[in-house]
């Protein structure tokens, strides 16, 4: 039960992370342009913060089948068995889709894309300064 979703969370950060670096190193480059030196702080404030919206909106769908597969084993008060609804990933997919249709698979992305922007423009402004430090 420990493991349970690990699948799904592998299958959900690469591309992730891929979204990730790739629009913030795109978009830094693009706003970056006009200065031809180190960019401004509110270069890589915008940039890190489009990188962590656009890599959420794009795999919101599998961070919710793997929340589903995370949060649906129980107990079974009369055997004292576990008991999953789910057979897997691909089973959680299905059953959720036909139950609730596909919007089930963007549940909670506005609260979690304005959390995404804040938060990853200051993960990449400290990931620039890191890496500027380092290099140094």
């Amino acid at each position: 039960m420990l493991f349970r979703g690990t699948k799904i969370t592998v299958i959900r950060e690469a591309p992730a992370f891929a979204i990730y670096m790739v629009t913030f190193t795109s978009l830094r480059h693009r706003l970056a342009s006009p200065f031809h030196a180190d960019p401004p702080l509110i270069v890589d404030l915008v940039a890190g913060g489009a990188a962590g919206t656009a890599s959420w909106a794009l795999t919101i769908p599998f961070d919710v089948v793997k929340s589903r597969l995370q949060s649906e084993c129980y107990i079974d008060q009369a055997t004292g068995r576990r008991t999953a609804t789910y057979s897997g990933m691909v089973d959680c997919f299905l059953r959720s889709w036909r139950a609730e249709g596909p919007s089930v698979f963007l549940r909670g992305m506005m609260v979690t894309c304005m959390r995404a922007f804040p938060t990853n423009a200051v993960v990449f402004v400290v990931y620039v300064h890191s890496m500027r430090f380092l290099a140094a």
